[in-house]
């Protein structure tokens, strides 16, 4: 499957898509207003509440009307995330057939309202070793991917390291897309996640060697996005906390050097910043992003 359009092109430049995680508390148009008013153009939601397994409840209706909305406010791309529980590494029979099947769940309800597709967490091989848990993952991907819509992608989000975190490296990332040999399987990458996992761009020598790194292992065609969150966590202490953009040990001049790479600021970059309200990605975080890249 070839990758989707995902920027509008203006004068053979591209326009640059910077969005924001929104609530789908009050309903998925609301979620759309929301962004579009905090000045996103691409968005991020939970299909579902994240902490449980419960699938998608809105309507065929409403799905359809904010399909139609997210076109005409030119709101794309629109991702899915999945919920935090799932477990593609899981040696538990149940939790395991519930993690493919949330999958399943959330890649079938992003083919009903257009998203690009869904960002999973991977899970943790609780102390087993990548290697002895690869199989169970990459099996369960294929599950996930031979039954879903073909319209949509599956996306490995690069973890934070720590307590077994599947898929913190590039390395295990590249092994992952691998084995599983598929198109419709992609790459996420997080900003805070890479930093406190160990691959630092405070320096330009740390953006160039960053990008290296990249190119190297999982390559460029297969990220169709970025989670732009500073961090409470230091450098390596893989210490997944999310702060506002400058609030954190990334910091502004850390996030300018990576983001006026065009590797990078190519990306389209969804905010999931806690708030300088404290109640999730807001416009200021999203002004602070807009400001720190060159245009």
């Amino acid at each position: 499957m070839k990758s989707k359009n995902l920027y509008d092109n203006i004068n053979g430049k591209n326009l640059q898509r910077i969005g924001v995680h929104v609530s789908i508390a009050k309903g998925l148009i609301f979620a759309l207003d929301r962004a579009k008013v905090m000045g996103a153009n691409c968005m991020q939601i939970f299909s579902s509440p994240p902490q449980a397994f419960v699938p998608p409840k809105f309507a065929d209706t409403e799905c359809s009307e904010f399909k139609k909305k997210a076109i005409e406010m030119s709101i794309k791309p629109i991702f899915i995330h999945a919920s935090y529980l799932i477990n593609l590494a899981s040696d538990q029979a149940r939790l395991l057939k519930l993690s493919v099947q949330s999958l399943i769940d959330d890649l079938s309800f992003a083919a009903k309202i257009g998203a690009l597709g869904t960002i999973v967490h991977t899970g943790s091989h609780k102390g087993k070793g990548f290697t002895n848990v690869l199989s169970t993952v990459t099996d369960s991907i294929k599950l996930v991917l031979a039954n879903t819509p073909k319209t949509t992608k599956l996306y490995l989000e690069i973890a934070a390291g720590g307590n077994g975190k599947i898929g913190s490296t590039f390395e295990e990332l590249q092994k992952l897309l691998a084995e599983v040999k598929d198109v419709r399987l992609g790459v996420c990458l997080d900003t805070c996640h890479m930093f406190v996992g160990g691959y630092g761009f405070n320096t330009q020598a740390q953006v160039d060697e960053l990008t290296k790194k990249i190119e190297s292992t999982i390559g460029w065609g297969v990220i169709e996005c970025m989670h732009a969150n500073d961090s409470k966590g230091e450098f390596g202490s893989t210490r997944d906390r999310h702060e506002n953009i400058g609030g954190g040990f990334i910091g502004k001049e850390a996030f300018k050097l990576l983001l006026r790479n065009p590797k990078f600021s190519n990306l389209p970059l969804i905010l999931e910043t806690p708030g300088f309200d404290q109640k999730g990605p807001d416009k200021k975080n999203l002004e602070i992003l807009k400001s720190l890249i060159s245009i």
